[in-house]
This record gives structure tokens, C-alpha cells and sequence, in this order.
């Protein structure tokens, strides 16, 4: 291939993930490539615009062949300069579930070899600027976000053995308090906030090694369970929430943690999920916590009664919408809270 469209068709793709909103501006772009660039660049663009229009530039490291775009969990290999053995080296981070050639009519294989990831080609090049090798990604989601605190984890020294640290799990209206009111953990550098907006109780119980055993705390502050009313990942029975957060004590008794359990805050409804009426559902969730805190001699944390109003909602004045505190909403949570802690660490 002559070096002028190597770097034509570099030139484009530069372009174009620049600047994915022009890159999807199909008209714009194809004027831009008739008069710029030449004839076989315009129709190989037009056969390949699958691995071009609406990319962007691959985190992966840049190879010797070629080029990386990337979009919705695939990776396309512009390769220029093809192997002659046939074997494609490409980034070894790259987790790939399965390679194609001609956007998938054809599989590739893909192994490991001395260390080098390879994915086997035909042994002549199938187009003679470049061809583009499509490769689907391993679906890398993190259910329980347990990257959300894995640096901060390892970052977090293991506690003196004069040191009660207390480590709060929960949903937003725990992973807001820091944003919102975080004088309160200023003030208790003893305190660990591992809170994440939107989790339900599966999910906390996922995590809770990593983010709570592993930290070696006294006391953990457990808040769960509005989430999973809401119905964030799919509908689940009251019992089944109240049975999540109670592994969640189990898994801390065994490791010598002491546990405050916290009521789920009133609420009346949810803006993200409109459908769902939850103000008795909560009280059904807390006669359930607070009837397991008294059986298993678990410090209760009682914040639905402080801070609800005669609709079973959450008072306005201590919200900042019809779930989540506001400043002053925290205010009065903060010394139930200290003082359910103090109750934990004296209890046998």
C-alpha cells in the first residue's frame, strides 16, 4: 500500500475520533472525504464505517500494524501493515470473546502464544488498504462496583490497636453524607464512608468483604434496603431484602465486627421509579429489621421515626427531595447514629 493513503486514512480516522458527534454527521463527513481524499479511501471508508462512524480512540496501547477504534464493548483493528505469518499480536489487556473478519461472517482465532495474545489471519491481506478486524469484548460490568473502593482500600492502613474504626455501608444517602455534610467524617477521621448511590442489599452484600471485613473495623454501620423497594434490580420480596442485610450481620459477627443496623428512612416515593409506592413497604421492612436486631442483640438504629411526616414520607424541612437528607436531615441522624455506635462498642 502506498505510504500517502496510510497516512490519508490515518489523517480520517484522527478526524473522526476527535470528534465523535462530527463523526456521526454522515453527510459532513462524506463531503469531507470526497474532497479530500481519493477514490479507493472514499469506497473503503464507505465498506468500513462500522469501525469508523461513531468510535473512539482505544484506551489500548497503539500497535505497530495499525490502528485501534472502539465503541459499545468492541474493538476494531485497522490493520495496515498485515502479518505474514498470519498472526496478529494485539493488546494482551484486551479481553476477547471472539474475533471476525468482514464484521462477522467469519471467526478468528484467538490464543496465547509465548505471552502474546494473537489472533490468526488469512495469509494474504483480504483488502489491500486495510483491513479491519472486529473483536467483541468480554462484558467486563461490575455488578457489585467493587472497584468503586478497591484503591482507597488498599490505601487505608490496617488499625492501631488503640483505634475503634467504624465503617458505614450503605446506598446514596450514605455515599452523600461525605458530599453533603462532610464535616461529620472530618471530625471522625475514625469513620470509613463505603456507601454507593443506587445499590440495593445484594449488592452491598457482594462487597461487604472488601470493603468491610477486610478493613478490620469495630463497629459497621449497616444501611439498606430502599433500593431494593424501588425495585432497582428487578422486583424481590420484602423477606429476601431483610435476609441480604441480615448475612450482612452474620458475615460481621463471625468476623468480631460489633453492628449497628439502621432502619430504611421513610420515603413516599421514588422520582427514578414512579411506579413503586413504598411507605408501608418500609415499615414492613423495618418491623422486620428491628424484630432480628432484638432477637440477634444487635444495636437498631431508629432514623424512620425522627424523620418522618404524617404521610409516611420524609419531612421536607430535612430533605432535599422525597428520599435523601438534606443538611439538616444529617444533623439529625449524626448524634443517633454516634450514639448507636457508642451502644455497639459496649455491648458483649
Amino acid at each position: 500500500m502506498k505510504i500517502f493513503k496510510k497516512l490519508m486514512l490515518l489523517a480520517i480516522l484522527v478526524i473522526l475520533n476527535i470528534s465523535p458527534f462530527f463523526a456521526q454527521k454522515n453527510m459532513e463527513v462524506e463531503k469531507l472525504l470526497a474532497n479530500e481524499s481519493p477514490k479507493e479511501i472514499r469506497a473503503w471508508t464507505k465498506e468500513n464505517r462500522e469501525a469508523i462512524y461513531g468510535t473512539f480512540e482505544s484506551s489500548f496501547e497503539k500497535p505497530n500494524w495499525g490502528h485501534y477504534t472502539e465503541k459499545q464493548g468492541v474493538v476494531y483493528a485497522h490493520v495496515f501493515d498485515w502479518p505474514k505469518d498470519g498472526k496478529l499480536i494485539v493488546d494482551r489487556e484486551m479481553k476477547v470473546r471472539i474475533a471476525y473478519l468482514y464484521y462477522g461472517k467469519e471467526k478468528l482465532k484467538t490464543h496465547l502464544i509465548d505471552g502474546n495474545l494473537t489472533i490468526f489471519l488469512p495469509i494474504v491481506a483480504p483488502d489491500p488498504i486495510a483491513t479491519v478486524i472486529k473483536i467483541v469484548l468480554t462484558p467486563k460490568e461490575d455488578w457489585a462496583n467493587l472497584n468503586r473502593y478497591r484503591m482507597a482500600n488498599s490505601k487505608l492502613k490496617a488499625p492501631t490497636k488503640k483505634e475503634k474504626r467504624i465503617v458505614f455501608i450503605g446506598n446514596s444517602i450514605t455515599d452523600n453524607w461525605t458530599r453533603d455534610h462532610g464535616v461529620f467524617f472530618e471530625s471522625n477521621p475514625t469513620y470509613v464512608n463505603r456507601g454507593i448511590s443506587g445499590q440495593t442489599s445484594a449488592q452491598m452484600l457482594l462487597r461487604f468483604r472488601p470493603d468491610v471485613i477486610e478493613l478490620k473495623p469495630k463497629v459497621v454501620v449497616i444501611s439498606a434496603g430502599t433500593n431494593d423497594i424501588a425495585g432497582n434490580r428487578g422486583s424481590i420480596p420484602i423477606e429476601r431484602i431483610a435476609g441480604n442485610i441480615f448475612s450482612m450481620v452474620e458475615l460481621a459477627k463471625e468476623n468480631n465486627i460489633k453492628v449497628v443496623l439502621a432502619s430504611v428512612l421513610p420515603a413516599i416515593r421514588y422520582s427514578w421509579s414512579p411506579s413503586i409506592e413504598p411507605a408501608d413497604k418500609i415499615i414492613e421492612l423495618n418491623k422486620l429489621i428491628k424484630a432480628y436486631a432484638k432477637d440477634n442483640r444487635v444495636v437498631y438504629l431508629d432514623y424512620y421515626t425522627p424523620l418522618v411526616n404524617e404521610n409516611k414520607g420524609l419531612k421536607k424541612k430535612l430533605g432535599r427531595d422525597t428520599v435523601h437528607p438534606n443538611v439538616e436531615g444529617y444533623e439529625v441522624m449524626e448524634p443517633l447514629v454516634e450514639n448507636a455506635i457508642k451502644r455497639a462498642l459496649k455491648s458483649k
